[in-house]
């Protein structure tokens, strides 16, 4: 039987401070953790699949329960190498066997390698065209793809935060259709990873066992509650059994292996039965159905999202007419822990990677990621998140109005045919909404510098915005009725399209009144 150890063979590529990438085992990975700048993949599914794994590795062979256990740790200033390696013969090092016979890594214990239910390989990546899903620029057939271990084991690190739904008795991941997904960037790997450990007995959770530490079996479908944080992160999402073949040339890396894997045993695994499981990287919007995952919307940049996505807490807002309140990911709330206990210091700009696929049951129309940014003195300012949302909801206020006016414009409002003015439509909107980013940065770097107290400039900063909205709106509108023809009837329901868009609008040439809120503790 071939043999792939995951602790030493090189399987993820991590990137030097020179800005050159080499592959690793996991052990030299966080060995060198402080030496490193990152982990990186071409694909950000794989990416932060392989950063939720290393985390989830983490915090199991140290044992972080508590912010006294991360703080020790980082004050360190970088992984014990003979910690790793006791917690390596402690587990069982066959345990990081991705073709081990018991317990293959990442895969269903006790799970049948029989090659009569088996499948090909090619579905444990979801850019690559399987089934019914659509070819785009690959056209190798499911059948003929054969993967080196190294790119097995990190589409395997993918499935838990990122498998969908679709097929018969095929569940999501642990989180439903798979969410934005929040990453704390440190200042070295060593540190990103830290970060991002969640120390779940301080939110009155227990760790519970990494996927490679548990020796319960997961029949297909199995409904059960979620055991704990590392069971989380490690979600058995899917039955998966790679079954190892002659070797030959990689068909996704290009690169020649001694061992391929062109089938697999794969289908159902287990399904969550916890509505209480919250996941420390995801942000949740809650309305009168309970709490639900942030996720990517179809034409939504992500940076409209940063205040759901970086600064909202539960109590900090709540929307005026659909009630809806949002809850940053619990990990940006212990990083907030962490600074203001000192046990990190406040970074001049803080960085956060933010990972998703848009997705319609096992259809997947894109994957995203992007990284965002918040000036140091954000946290001082305890207004920043309901002031950032309250600027959004002003900014969806006008596009809301600027979609109106276009219909407006247009003979019968494009009755009779869907798709009229959709283009023209889309067209404006993208322009209104490249127009804002720029701003809304700078009103974000203005409301850190302002601090809670500065009242009369943060009432200025948010009078300029909403006079920027106008105005951007007002330019979109025009550059997409403009072109009409000029008959009197064109020239007529041009005149009634500015003349409601300006109504709609005029709320936002009010007086802006700053949250006078006092007393609220950001950290």
């Amino acid at each position: 039987m071939p043999t792939f150890d995951l602790l030493r063979e090189p399987w993820i590529e991590v990137l030097e401070v020179d800005g050159s990438v080499r592959s690793v085992g996991i052990i030299e990975a966080l060995m060198d953790a402080h030496k490193l700048t990152a982990l990186q993949d071409p694909a950000p599914t794989i990416q932060f699949g392989l950063y939720r794994m290393l985390v989830a590795f983490v915090v199991d062979a140290f044992d972080l329960r508590e912010f006294s256990d991360l703080a020790r740790v980082l004050e360190r200033g970088q992984f014990n190498g003979q910690d790793l390696e006791r917690y390596a013969d402690a587990v069982g090092r066959n345990r990081f066997d991705l073709f081990d016979g018991a317990h293959p890594f990442l895969q269903t214990p006790g799970a049948s390698a029989d090659p009569e239910n088996a499948k090909s390989v090619a579905q444990l990546l979801f850019q690559l065209p399987t089934g019914t899903n659509v070819v785009h620029f690959n056209h190798v057939q499911a059948e003929e793809h054969a993967f080196a271990p190294a790119v097995c084991a990190r589409a395997l690190c993918a499935l838990a935060p990122f498998a969908t739904s679709g097929g018969r008795g095929y569940s999501p991941s642990i989180n439903g259709t798979p969410p934005w997904y929040v990453l704390v960037v440190g200042g070295s790997l060593f540190e990103t990873l830290l970060l991002n450990c969640f120390m779940a007995s301080e939110f009155e959770m227990e760790n519970g066992v990494p996927l490679w530490r548990d020796d319960s079996a997961v029949p297909p479908g199995q409904v059960r509650a979620c055991r704990g944080l590392l069971d989380g992160l490690t979600w058995p999402v899917r039955t998966v059994r790679l079954l190892p073949g002659e070797g030959g040339e990689c068909t996704y890396s290009g690169e020649h292996s001694p061992v391929l894997v062109r089938e697999m045993v794969y289908g159902p695994g287990a399904k969550t039965a916890d509505s209480h499981w919250t996941d420390p990287n995801v942000a949740y919007r809650t309305t009168d159905k309970g709490p639900q995952s942030i996720r990517p919307r179809e034409d939504r940049q992500v940076w409209r999202d940063t205040g759901p996505l970086l600064l909202l807490r539960s109590a900090d807002y709540e929307n005026e007419r659909s009630h809806v309140r949002f809850s940053r990911p619990a990990i940006i709330n212990q990083l907030r822990v962490l600074q203001r206990d000192l046990v990190i210091a406040p970074r001049a700009t803080e960085v956060f990677e933010v990972y998703g696929i848009r997705a319609d049951k096992a259809k997947i129309f894109e994957w995203q990621y992007e990284r965002l940014s918040l000036p140091r003195g954000i946290a001082r300012n305890t207004l920043a998140g309901q002031q950032v949302q309250e600027a959004m909801d002003a900014a969806d206020l006008v596009s809301y109005w600027l979609g109106r006016a276009v219909k407006r414009a247009y003979p019968r409002q494009g009755g009779g045919n869907d798709r009229a003015f959709g283009r023209l439509l889309q067209k404006s909107l993208f322009l209104y909404w490249s127009s804002l980013q720029t701003q809304f940065d700078e009103l974000v770097m203005g409301l850190a510098a302002a601090g809670s107290d500065g009242d009369g400039k943060r009432a200025d900063l948010v009078g300029t915005w909403r006079s920027s909205l106008r105005s951007e709106g007002l330019r979109a509108l025009r550059v997409a009725i403009d072109p009409l023809d000029s008959d009197a009837d064109a020239l007529r329901r041009q005149q009634e399209s500015l003349a409601e868009f300006l109504r709609g609008v005029s709320s936002l040439l009010r007086p802006a009144v700053a949250g006078a809120e006092e007393g609220r503790d950001n950290s």
